[in-house]
């Protein structure tokens, strides 16, 4: 998800309740394999009515679980076995019973029919929840985002990040006359007595339940096909307001573009079972997993290219494919997003506009908190810098290895061996120094752990006839040794190692004005030392 604006991250972050585990033995006893969804939209009423046939195994022998759901939904039966099952609620999480113990092991499913008008999003996708709108011709046009607020805002389910379904299929019901999309693919449509239409759509790949979406509308479909390099194809699914189909056509076609550069740089797009599509949608975006919410109004950017297209869809590598367990770590989804960003420029237009983009990003970091957060609750963030700061993290990270065949190899195994796994950043930090050779360990600690940037600090004076540059590493973490590049000589830049200690470089040139620090490349703070 993309957040452009302070306000508006705060507005998510205030926004969502966290789901806490009052009873984690409970929480923690089974694993769910599959979400079998079927809804009911009722635009008119803004209410759904549907079940959640929910597929899991235990972990433990168990007579009760715990799943979550916001109180302004309502649980009509539960059952199991052929038979009604007692639940509780309490808050946001209810209680299971079963009435016979599950053994360990054991595969069960039951199924929640659940009812209500879900909260509706005040500026989707920042604040989450369902949206009612219309299009230019009044018809209804609803979409979902709950990334933030969680999908227990709508969904019965277990409401963490760390359980991903393998699995996934939604009977999306919808008045006759409109179409309704969700992920995956479309496996069959049948019109109904009652006046709605059923559309089925199946997913095959895992997925986490807060990119399970639901969309309404009055829309034309669009399809096309991107061939990969070894002649693969992806189908590819447009649907998209009926007003809006030619320009769509025309418009989209970056998307096999930005497929290209993302398999060149990421490897294979994850969910080829699932296809790709993009849906219209009344909010600006989000990364719905192969069916990814646009809402961006077929606009390209200064640099060429449509954003939500873009950053949207590399979240399919960063967020789906590679799902962070908790949000502590978000910062593996947004920055490595963003970071694609720039990735997609320079593939496009070169190094030189690549640098320019992701320089106009650097203003944004505001170094207020450290980049990892506290693990089982949503704290709110007063900054941006899961999505800047994280892109420029990698950037540094890209420039102090100075060997681009590593590092996008990395990039490339690391989707590989995290294939459709949630992770944790420590999983990702030891990868990467694994996979790259380069020790990275205390370079995480201060850039992820810490809020402060390191600060170079220097000061030159002249001794006998040379300039002698004095220089050391100001950091919270005492083990870093940072390589930046510096003009050493007159009109080139090489590599520099900072440490805590200060260290002597004497200077071939007598301009001192000419040292430089390569800061279109590295993430640092400069500091000149007054020497007076």
């Amino acid at each position: 998800m993309r957040i452009f604006n302070q306000s508006f991250l705060f507005l998510l972050l205030l926004a969502s309740t966290p789901i806490l585990a009052k009873h984690p033995k409970i929480r923690n006893n089974y694993d769910v394999l599959d979400y079998s969804i079927t809804l009911k939209v009722l635009p008119e009423k803004k209410m759904i009515e549907g079940a959640n046939k929910i597929t899991c195994i235990a972990l433990q022998n168990l007579k009760e679980i715990e799943l979550d759901l916001f109180p302004q939904m309502q649980i009509s039966a539960i059952n199991y076995a052929n038979q009604n099952l007692a639940f509780h609620r309490d808050s946001n999480s209810f209680q299971i019973h079963f009435t016979e113990k599950i053994s360990k092991g054991d595969t069960l499913t039951f199924v929640v029919n659940f009812f209500g008008k879900p909260i509706v999003a005040k500026k989707a996708p920042w604040d989450g929840g369902f949206v009612w709108a219309k299009d230019s011709n009044n018809n209804a046009w609803v979409g979902l985002a709950c990334e933030g607020i969680g999908p227990s805002v709508w969904l019965p389910c277990k409401d963490e990040w760390n359980d991903e379904a393998a699995s996934c299929s939604v009977k999306l019901i919808v008045p006759s006359g409109l179409v309704g999309v969700s992920n995956g693919r479309l496996i069959g449509k049948k019109n109904r007595l009652d006046g709605f239409t059923e559309f089925d759509w199946q997913v095959v790949n895992p997925i986490n339940s807060y990119n399970i979406s639901i969309n309404v509308g009055d829309y034309a479909h669009l399809e096309d096909v991107f061939v990969n390099e070894k002649g693969g194809q992806l189908s590819l699914d447009y649907y998209i307001l009926k007003d809006n189909a030619a320009k769509a056509k025309t418009h989209f076609q970056q998307v096999k573009r930005m497929l290209q550069c993302f398999e060149k740089y990421f490897g294979p797009y994850p969910f080829y079972e699932d296809g790709y599509k993009l849906v219209e949608t009344p909010y600006w975006g989000m990364e719905h997993q192969s069916c990814v919410a646009y809402g961006n109004n077929y606009l390209n950017n200064k640099f060429g290219f449509d954003f939500i297209i873009v950053h949207e869809s590399g979240h399919e590598w960063f967020a789906n494919n590679i799902t962070a367990k908790d949000k502590a770590d978000m910062w593996i989804h947004e920055g490595f997003t963003t970071y694609s960003e720039m990735l997609y420029v320079e593939k496009q237009y070169g190094p030189l506009r690549a640098t320019q983009y992701i320089a106009g990003q650097k203003n944004n970091i505001k170094n207020a908190l450290p980049m990892i957060g506290p693990e089982g609750v949503n704290y709110n963030r007063t900054d941006n810098d899961l999505y800047y700061k994280g892109a420029w993290i990698l950037h540094t990270m890209r420039s102090i290895l100075d060997n681009d065949t590593l590092w996008f190899n990395t990039l490339k195994d690391m989707n590989k061996t995290f294939y459709h796994q949630t992770v944790t950043s420590a999983q990702i930090e030891a990868f990467i120094s694994y996979r790259t050779g380069y020790n990275f360990k205390s370079f995480f600690e201060q850039y992820l752990h810490q809020a402060q940037l390191p600060v170079l600090e220097y000061y030159i004076v002249e001794k006998d006839g040379l300039n002698e540059l004095h220089y050391r590493l100001n950091a919270k973490v005492k083990s870093l040794k940072l390589p930046v590049k510096a003009s050493l000589s007159k009109g080139e830049m090489d590599f520099l190692t900072f440490t805590k200690k200060w260290q002597v470089y004497d200077l071939p040139y007598s301009n001192p004005a000419d040292f430089k620090i390569d800061e279109k490349h590295f993430l640092v703070e400069l500091l000149k030392i007054s020497t007076n």
